[in-house]
C-alpha cells in the first residue's frame, strides 16, 4: 500500500534534510563546536528546533489516538497552561543564570554552584531520563514504520537509530538544529494535509467534523474534576505541569543545550518564549483525531487493520494514512512522523553524547586530551548512546500504556528531583544544603511507590494494582522531596 511514488517521496526529504544540515552545519573544528555551535546560531532556528523536538512522534500519533478513542476528547490541550508559564519562568530567571558563564550544560552550572558531585549526579539522571522518555519516541516511529514496510519492530527501530546517528554524527548540534528547522515545516504541512484530506472526505466537509465531534464530546476543552488521579485536568495543568515544563526547558540538556548555543541571553530568552507557538501543533493533532473519528462513523478500517488497531488504539492515525491517504500525500505524511522522530533522537543523542564527554570522559578518563581527540571521542560517543536508546525502545514494545500516557510517565523519576537540585543550586549562595545524595533517591523512591504501588502489596499486605496519583502531580512531588530533604536553613553569619 506504499508505493514507489510515496517512497520517492520520502527518500527527497531525507536526502534533503541530510544536505541542508551538511551546508549550513559551519566549521567543526572544536567540542564547542560541536556541542554549542560555535554559539553563533540564531534564535529563529533554535526556537523551531526546539518545538521540532518537543513535538516528537508521540504528538504526531499518540495524541490524535487520544481524541479518538470512545471516551477521547480535547483536554490534553489544557497542558499548554503549564508550557506557558514555564516559558516565561525559564526566560525571566533560568537562561540569565546559564549566561553568567560559558556553561556547557545545566549540569555544569549545578556543578559549579554546588560541587562537582552533584553535576555528575544531575547528568546521569539526565542519561536515565532521556533514554526513557526518547526510547518511547523511537518506539512510536518504528510502530508506523512497521506498518507501512511489512519489517518487523526490530528492523524499523534500527533504520530510525542509524539515520539518528549519522545525521548527529555528520555535524553536532548545529547541523541538529538546521534539520530540525528543516524538519518543523515538514511535520506541520504533514499535520495540515492530514486535516484537509481528512475533512475533505466526509460528506459536508469541515461542517461534518463539527457537528461529529460536537455531538461525541470530542472538543471539551476544560475538566475541573479534583480527583488527583486524572491527569488531563486543569488543577494539573494549572498546578502541576508548570514544574515538569520548567524541567524540560529549563534544567534538560536536550533543550538547554539549544539555548546555549543561541548568540547571546537575550537571544536565548527570546527563543524560549517564541517556542510557545508550538503548543498550536497539539491543537492541529487533536483536531485530525476528531477528523479520524468523524471519518470512522462513515467508513471501515480494513480488517487486518482493524485488528491491530484494536491490539493499540496509537496505530490509528498510521492506519489511516496506509488505506486512506493518496499517492504523493501518504509520503509527506510519512515524511512528516519520520521527521518528529529524527528531530528528536538526533537532539538527544547530542545531549548525551556531550554530557558524557565532559561530565565524565575528560574529567576521569582523559583530562590532558586535546580537541582533535575528543571530538572524535564525541562522535563515538554518538553511535554508542544510538545503540542504547535502540535497545530501550525494543523493551517499550511489551508496554500495554498509550503513548501519551508511557512517555511522560517515564520522565516522572529524573525531572522532579533534577529541577529539585537546579533549585537548591539556585539558592545555595543564601541558605545550607545537604544530603544531597539521600534527597535524591527519597525523591526517586518516592515517585516508584506512587507509579507502582504494587511493590508494597507484598510486604503490607495491600491490594494496590495503579498508580495513586495520575503522572503530573509526580512532578512536584519528585521536586519538593527532593528540595526539602536537603534543606538546611539559612547560612550563618560570619
Amino acid at each position: 500500500m506504499f508505493s514507489a511514488w510515496d517512497w520517492a517521496i520520502v527518500a527527497a526529504y531525507i536526502a534533503g534534510t541530510t544536505l541542508i544540515g551538511h551546508h549550513l552545519k559551519g566549521k567543526q573544528h572544536s567540542t564547542r563546536d560541536f556541542f554549542l555551535g560555535g554559539r553563533n546560531l540564531p534564535w529563529y532556528a533554535v526556537t523551531a528546533s526546539t518545538i521540532a523536538t518537543t513535538i516528537s512522534a508521540v504528538t504526531f500519533i499518540g495524541v490524535p489516538a487520544l481524541v479518538y478513542a470512545a471516551d477521547g476528547n480535547f483536554v490534553y490541550l489544557q497542558l499548554a497552561l503549564g508550557g506557558i508559564i514555564a516559558r516565561i519562568l525559564v526566560a525571566r530567571f533560568l537562561v540569565p543564570l546559564y549566561y553568567e558563564k560559558e556553561f556547557y550544560s545545566p549540569y555544569e552550572y549545578m556543578a559549579d554552584r554546588l560541587g562537582p558531585v552533584v553535576g555528575r549526579i544531575t547528568a546521569g539522571m539526565f542519561f536515565l531520563g532521556g533514554i526513557l522518555g526518547q526510547g518511547v519516541r523511537v518506539y512510536a516511529t518504528a510502530l508506523v514504520l512497521e506498518l507501512i514496510t511489512g519489517w518487523n519492530l526490530a528492523e524499523s527501530i534500527i533504520l530510525i537509530s542509524v539515520f539518528a546517528v549519522l545525521w548527529t554524527w555528520m555535524g553536532g548540534i548545529a547541523a541538529v538544529i538546521w534539520t530540525d528547522f528543516v524538519q518543523f515545516f515538514i511535520l506541520i504541512a504533514g499535520g495540515v494535509a492530514a486535516l484537509v484530506f481528512v475533512s475533505g472526505a466526509l460528506p459536508g466537509n469541515w461542517s461534518t467534523l463539527v457537528e461529529v465531534g460536537q455531538q461525541a464530546g470530542k472538543f471539551t476543552t476544560f475538566d475541573f474534576s479534583t480527583d488527583p488521579r486524572f491527569a488531563f485536568t486543569f488543577w494539573a495543568a494549572l498546578i502541576a505541569m508548570p514544574f515538569q515544563n520548567v524541567a524540560v526547558y529549563g534544567t534538560d540538556h536536550l533543550f538547554v543545550q539549544r539555548l546555549l548555543c543561541c548568540r547571546n541571553r537575550h537571544e536565548a530568552q527570546k527563543a524560549v518564549l517564541w517556542s510557545t507557538v508550538g503548543e498550536l501543533v497539539p491543537v492541529l493533532m487533536l483536531t485530525v483525531g476528531a477528523g479520524l473519528f468523524a471519518f470512522y462513523q462513515f467508513n471501515d478500517l480494513p480488517a487486518d487493520l482493524a485488528q491491530l488497531v484494536a491490539e493499540r488504539g496509537d496505530r490509528i492515525f498510521p492506519a489511516f494514512i496506509i488505506s486512506e491517504i493518496p499517492t504523493g500525500l501518504k509520503g509527506l505524511l510519512i515524511a512528516g512522523i519520520l521527521s518528529a522522530a529524527i528531530s528528536s533522537l538526533d537532539s538527544i543523542l547530542a545531549a548525551l553524547s556531550q554530557i558524557s564527554l565532559t561530565m565524565f570522559y575528560k574529567p576521569f578518563i582523559r583530562p590532558e586530551a586535546g580537541e582533535v581527540h575528543l571530538l572524535k571521542v564525541s562522535r563515538l560517543l554518538v553511535i554508542f548512546w544510538g545503540a542504547v536508546l535502540a535497545v530501550m525502545a525494543w523493551q517499550f514494545s511489551a508496554s500495554k500504556l498509550d503513548l501519551v500516557t508511557l512517555a511522560f510517565s517515564m520522565t516522572t523519576y529524573t525531572w522532579g528531583p533534577m529541577l529539585g537540585l537546579f533549585l537548591l543550586s539556585m539558592i545555595a549562595r543564601h541558605f545550607r544544603v545537604a544530603g544531597i545524595g539521600r534527597s535524591v533517591i527519597l525523591s526517586i523512591v518516592v515517585v516508584l511507590i506512587i507509579n507502582e504501588p504494587e511493590i508494597l502489596n507484598p510486604v503490607f499486605g495491600t491490594a494496590y494494582e495503579s498508580p495513586l496519583l495520575a503522572w503530573p502531580w509526580l512532578f512536584p512531588i519528585g521536586t519538593l522531596c527532593c528540595v526539602l530533604a536537603a534543606f538546611r536553613g539559612p547560612l550563618k553569619e560570619v
